[in-house]
């Protein structure tokens, strides 16, 4: 099974010159995660020495976003084309984004993380500007071991 068939990849937020300064808080769509165990999702910040975004996990009780509640997660930073850095702990209140030319917030979330929100299977980004100046970002997600894998992925925005 090729890579679509294992991981089902979403338009979290599509890049926008504009994003980190209107529209804020920007939201990817809130995803089901009873149909996959993990979630990963990365924001790119293209060029730009300003302009950045606060960036926090949110599960809510239904697809449309209802009552989101802040969860902690784990992410990396990626200033260069391809060094990361350390495993580092998300916190509630989310980490700044952005500031920079051209990295990458990779954030990594569990579904069993969402035990601590049991009516709440619903997983979203969130992203509030912090400094208003455009610059060009943008968000996927890649969903992981899917509960019924197949060839072309089940939508898990439902």
């Amino acid at each position: 099974m090729n890579f679509i068939g294992k991981h089902q990849v979403l338009a979290g937020i599509y890049p926008d010159s504009t994003l980190w300064n209107t529209g804020s808080p920007n939201y990817s769509p809130a995803i089901n995660m009873g149909k996959y165990s993990h979630a990963t999702f990365v924001v790119i910040q293209g060029t730009g020495a300003a302009g950045s975004a606060t960036i926090t996990i949110e599960t809510c009780t239904t697809a449309a976003g209802a009552s989101p509640t802040a969860i902690a997660a784990t992410y990396r930073l990626c200033t260069t084309a391809d060094v990361w850095g350390a495993v580092t702990t998300l916190p509630v209140g989310g980490v700044v984004f952005g500031a920079a030319s051209n990295q990458m917030l990779v954030i990594e979330v569990d579904a069993v993380d969402l035990q601590v929100q049991p009516t709440k299977p619903y997983l979203r980004l969130k992203a509030a500007v912090s400094d208003a100046t455009a610059v060009d970002a943008g968000c996927i997600i890649i969903l992981s071991e899917a509960a019924y894998q197949q060839e072309v992925p089940t939508s898990a925005i439902t």
